[in-house]
């Protein structure tokens, strides 16, 4: 299938690594022109290195914090200068801290918020102009948890019902300036920051990282963790032409583990 992205301008945040430098691979595999951002240098470099031996392209790079006003309004201005416009934002930017409820800080509870929550806000408020000159899209990547809380991430389960209510609310209210905004929210991924939240829970709990993972996958009914390509394919799709009335809703890449509706 013709995705249609040939030529698209592309910005993905969180490109550095996991499922947002898949993303940004199966974007340029596409046909499509890509910038990525990530906060540390060493990744972003590494990052290029990859997408360009993996897709024969060569993406644009810019190193920002997404929790910085000023950092994501640089970033935008850099992406419209080197790709000369915005078609498609997608937001894979945030993590939330892990811990009982009784262990959280105040800091806890805001870095989290500052970092999943309102820094995807933040990246689609300062890109709207540009998306809405082009009739674009944005995906912003979520995470289950909003939809089954888990006290032992809260900060994420209200972070991600955060981040859901606000695609929905977006999309209805951009549709009139032709911008489509639609949410992935994936199940475990085999990502660096699951093996940190293993990590976290095994320390929390007693347990070995290996019971911890086996637990884990014992809740997906397909038996398995996500690859970053499985998302990512999802993300492209949904960012393309073929996906042209798709829009506020969130689509759960989760192998059948979240229940309910």
């Amino acid at each position: 299938m013709d995705l249609e992205l040939t030529g698209k301008r592309a910005l993905v945040t969180g490109g550095s690594r996991g499922i947002g430098r898949a993303t940004a691979v199966a974007l340029a595999r596409e046909g499509a022109r890509v910038a990525i951002v990530g906060r540390e240098r060493a990744g972003l470099e590494e990052a290029v290195k990859t997408i360009e031996a993996s897709a024969g392209q060569r993406p644009a790079a810019f190193q920002a914090d997404c929790t910085s006003t000023r950092d994501v309004a640089s970033m935008i201005e850099a992406t419209k200068a080197a790709l000369g416009g915005l078609d498609i934002l997608v937001n894979s930017v945030g993590a939330a801290r892990g811990g009982h409820f009784s262990q959280l800080e105040d800091e806890d509870w805001d870095e989290s918020l500052a970092s999943k929550l309102t820094g995807q806000i933040r990246c689609c408020r300062h890109a709207l102009p540009l998306l809405r000159a082009q009739g674009g899209v944005i995906v912003n990547v979520t995470g289950q948890r909003g939809q089954q809380p888990d006290d032992r991430a809260l900060p994420a389960s209200v972070a991600n019902a955060g981040l859901a209510n606000f695609i929905v609310g977006l999309a209805q209210a951009e549709a009139a300036h032709g911008v489509r905004v639609v949410g992935v929210s994936p199940g475990p991924v085999d990502t660096r920051r699951i093996h940190s939240i293993f990590e976290t829970e095994a320390r929390l709990t007693g347990s070995s990282v290996e019971a911890v993972r086996d637990r884990w996958i014992a809740q997906v009914p397909l038996g398995r963790i996500a690859r970053v390509e499985e998302v990512a394919d999802v993300i492209v799709f949904l960012a393309s032409p073929r996906a042209s009335y798709i829009s506020g809703t969130v689509i759960q890449v989760d192998g059948a583990s979240t229940r309910g509706v």
